[in-house]
């Protein structure tokens, strides 16, 4: 029988927020680099396959995408757009000739969905300025039908453009991705086998996605019991496998597998079990563990990291109902939080929000889709701009990263103005969010740090940057259900603007890698970038600029999706 929680002692807290999320689906129709952006159509996306070209010949039809300017030559025609997702690819561009050659990279019922054709295609439709017919390009004589009937009418017609978002009031303030699509040297310069994530293509969904999830349920069981070596190691070889390109099946040899970094002899052979069983037998021993679904539970709730779950546990509650016996949270109504009243202050403490948690927890588990999220982001520009006119924003996170629907919002917020925004952003978090309390969008803060200067010193990971956690409603609307959301919001200065967007757009294993890349000459997190040597820090100017001073090459947001 649970025990009901003393109010004289405290509760041991490590105060984290431990929500584990699985990957959505994601369709060309909503990806960030088309929804939102000045691009009026979807692109054709191409997959290469290097075996049998000629030396050299990769890199030619590469280069091809660079000198690609179908939209400008030929009004309508689609765009060209090389991609390392075979899934999501719209044709494969091949030189194999033949069934079983062909099958060692692209399964063969996969392949009956595709238009796959001759480097010759992309050649012709680069040099003509609009894609070509795909049937007599066909790379395989038995694939001739599915390749012509994959062939639309006209390929240079404009599709049908995305649903329109709904209407949430007031104009968008959110700042356009500068870099819409994924340019083809960047992803050319990208490598696989390389040992750190910012240096990989990282899908949002990849070919080998069911073994990722079911790796992930292992690094879970390992960081709620605190064993973080064990729980890095699994984190790391599944940022591995998110970037490799190609399905693993039978025919995949153990010493291929053995050479990507991080898969060691016990990694290896967990990925040979999944394979042959589609399971890996720890994993499926942990999703019947009692212990490990209290704890995944526990760790839903904001407030409640691993060592506090641990806790709990011990003094026996097993499931969310004792939870909210033993924080005394009564819920009325299913999924609203009418029992809890603001507080006065700004901040509330740790156990009022694991309670507002707790009240709020079937709001907090729908997830946020993307239409939402933008007029989340409209309204609080909105209220923004009679407080501090030029202000802009950009939503990171997993929603920057393409994922069709997310857990929270979080939102980098900075001022137009170079010269004169550093004075302008600090203390607007507050007087912003005070702002959204009184016209009642913001019914709790969970969290409210203030602004600090860089500290090259600081060796936590919690960034200098203004911030508030709160949980925020859309104003009432007849036609829509009132949902509380959780939405963080990141106040930085112009000259740390981009390097705050890179460092709260993720993924984890992506900002650590990045973190550690950067250590071999210079600092980097959220709140700026400094060489080691002389402590200088460096103001850029853009994202692709934030990569240049760490001597990387370009990572779009779409291709850093590293965690599972």
């Amino acid at each position: 029988m649970p025990l009901k929680r003393s109010h004289s002692s405290a509760s041991p807290s490590d105060g984290g927020t431990s929500s584990d999320q699985g990957p959505s689906k994601r369709t060309h129709a909503q990806t960030p680099d088309t929804r939102g952006s000045s691009i009026d159509q979807y692109p054709l996306t191409v997959y290469i396959i290097s075996a049998k070209l000629a030396p050299g010949e990769l890199d030619n039809l590469v280069s091809l995408f660079e000198q690609n300017d179908l939209r400008g030559n030929k009004a309508g025609a689609r765009k060209l757009e090389l991609t390392s997702d075979l899934d999501h690819a719209d044709v494969i561009v091949a030189a194999i000739r033949t069934r079983p050659r062909l099958e060692r990279h692209v399964g063969w019922e996969v392949a009956k969905t595709k238009a796959i054709v001759t480097p010759d295609w992309l050649r012709d439709s680069v040099h003509s300025g609009t894609p070509q017919p795909r049937g007599k390009y066909a790379a395989l004589v038995d694939l001739r039908d599915e390749t012509e009937s994959l062939c639309p009418k006209a390929d240079g017609g404009t599709p049908a453009p995305p649903e329109e978002s709904p209407n949430y009031h007031g104009q968008p303030s959110v700042l356009t991705d500068p870099e819409a699509s994924v340019k083809a040297t960047d992803l050319a310069a990208m490598n696989h086998f390389s040992q750190f994530c910012c240096l990989r293509a990282s899908q949002l969904i990849c070919p080998n996605q069911a073994l990722v999830e079911e790796l992930d349920i292992i690094r879970r069981a390992r960081f709620f019991e605190g064993e973080e070596r064990s729980m890095l190691s699994y984190a790391r070889a599944i940022a591995t496998i998110k970037a490799y390109p190609r399905c693993f099946d039978g025919k995949t040899p153990r010493e291929h597998i053995a050479k990507l970094p991080y898969l060691g002899t016990k990694l290896t052979s967990m990925v040979e079990e999944f394979v042959k069983t589609g399971k890996i037998q720890e994993a499926q021993i942990f999703l019947s563990s009692t212990r490990f679904l209290s704890l995944s539970a526990f760790n839903s709730i904001h407030g409640i990291g691993p060592h506090t779950a641990r806790h709990l546990y011990t003094l026996g509650l097993r499931s969310i109902e004792d939870l909210e016996k033993y924080y005394e949270v009564t819920i009325t109504h299913e999924g609203t939080s009418s029992q809890f009243e603001v507080g006065t202050s700004n901040e509330i403490g740790v156990d009022k929000s694991i309670r507002v948690s707790l009240a709020l927890r079937h709001d907090f588990s729908q997830k946020i889709p993307r239409q939402e999220a933008e007029g989340i982001n409209r309204v609080i520009m909105r209220e923004l701009e009679p407080i501090e006119e030029g202000c802009k924003s950009v939503i990171v996170g997993g929603y920057r990263r393409g994922k069709l629907e997310s857990n929270d919002v979080d939102i980098v917020i900075s001022h137009t103005d170079w010269d004169h925004g550093a004075e302008k952003v600090p203390d607007l978090c507050k007087k912003l969010v005070q702002r959204l309390h009184e016209r009642g969008l913001v019914t709790h803060v969970l969290n409210m740090s203030g602004y600090h200067p860089h500290n090259v010193f600081r060796t936590d990971h919690w960034d200098s940057l203004e911030k508030a956690l709160t949980v925020f409603v859309l104003p009432y609307d007849s036609a829509r259900k009132q949902i509380y959301r959780r939405v963080d919001l990141i106040f930085a200065t112009p000259d740390v603007f981009w390097t705050a967007v890179v460092g709260w757009t993720g993924s984890t294993m992506f900002e650590r890698d990045l973190r550690l890349w950067a250590k071999q000459a210079k600092h980097f997190d959220s709140s700026g970038i400094t060489r080691r040597h002389d402590s200088k820090l460096f103001y850029p100017k853009s994202e692709r600029e934030v990569f240049e001073l760490l001597g990387l090459v370009y990572v779009h947001p779409t291709l850093r999706n590293a965690d599972a």
